[in-house]
């Protein structure tokens, strides 16, 4: 049993390092094309299709905004949704009719490509992974965990964030299109961002805002951000956090333009410019028994998943409304 251990050990340890040292030429690699062409987003084509009857039924209402989900480390595909992220997007569904949420976009590569496929040198661990998910192993979640924390610092290093930004913009573009949204005027996108889907929102905001000529704002929980660019030049950041999350007091200390001290950081200007607000939410952990998404631990008699269900929905409303009245005051 003990060799059996040292073995799990050692290729832990062997996969910590060459992660740590591949993670960059992920986003590299696709920006110089070795991991393929870049596919252009698909275009909504409204010319070509047949003309509505006068006897057709009444199309349904567009969408106030769409909303598009990055999901948290824990993450291996844009489809192969987390058990505990397909409740809470079933719930917030409920919470929001009006609007479209969007959540089939793998945020951990630049590409957007699920680890299973593409030129990786782990991919058939991911493979496996993938057969695996859900199950309770205690390698293969750490292993995950860990490549996908280095794609998050990746995306908040400022020589190769603006890269991954650009490149997971077009992939949001893509699956934004392909779920109806009409790329010119298609109305406001919001990025949910849970974890490190908080610095990818970040980074590709200001892309996607270009490429859209939309409103782009961040609503993240629990989210792990840098001092981005994108925070100054989102519409709005709504950061929520619980008070016993560890993960996000983390944050704060380990990205120095978090610091109140580096008053001229885009953190601390989006902070005084009254775009970035930061809110508590209650006792939540970050993850795991207690976390945002437990939906067996409560506080003052409401789940946590519900807790974090009903403001989510109460912050993505607010965005709604501030940005809409912004547009009727430009018009």
């Amino acid at each position: 049993m003990t060799g059996v251990l040292d073995h799990v050990v050692l290729l832990g340890l062997l996969i910590f390092v060459v992660s740590t040292i591949m993670a960059p030429f992920e986003t590299l690699g696709w920006w110089a094309g070795w991991l393929g062409p870049h596919e252009e987003p698909e275009r909504q084509q409204t010319e070509d299709g047949p003309a509505p009857r006068p006897d057709d039924p009444e199309p349904p209402a567009a969408p106030r905004a769409h909303v598009v989900f990055l999901s948290g480390i824990g993450s291996i595909s844009g489809e192969d949704q987390v058990p505990t992220d397909e409740v809470f997007l079933t719930r917030l569904r409920a919470k929001l009719p009006r609007l479209a949420i969007v959540h089939d976009v793998f945020p951990y590569a630049p590409s957007g490509r699920p680890l299973f496929t593409g030129q990786r040198v782990f991919r058939w661990l991911w493979r496996i992974a993938r057969r695996w998910h859900g199950a309770q192993t205690f390698l293969l979640p750490p292993i995950l965990h860990m490549r996908n924390i280095f794609q998050v610092l990746v995306a908040a290093d400022n020589r190769y964030g603006p890269i991954y930004g650009y490149g997971l913009s077009r992939v949001i573009l893509d699956r934004l299109v392909a779920n109806g949204y009409l790329a010119n005027g298609g109305g406001p996108i919001i990025l949910l961002g849970s974890s490190g889907g908080g610095q990818i929102a970040v980074s590709a905001a200001p892309y996607l805002g270009a490429a859209t000529g939309a409103p782009v704002s961040v609503v993240a929980f629990g989210g792990v951000m840098a001092s981005d660019r994108g925070v100054t030049e989102t519409g709005r950041l709504i950061s929520l956090y619980g008070s016993r999350d560890a993960v996000y007091r983390l944050a704060r200390f380990a990205f120095p333009g978090r610091w109140p001290v580096f008053a001229s950081s885009h953190w601390n200007r989006a902070q005084r410019a009254h775009r970035l607000v930061e809110r508590d939410i209650g006792p939540l952990q970050h993850s795991g028994r207690g976390g945002y998404l437990d939906d067996r631990s409560s506080w003052n008699g409401v789940t946590h998943l519900d807790l974090t269900v009903r403001e989510v929905g109460a912050a993505i409303r607010a965005v709604v409304e501030e940005t809409a009245r912004d547009c009727l005051e430009a018009a």
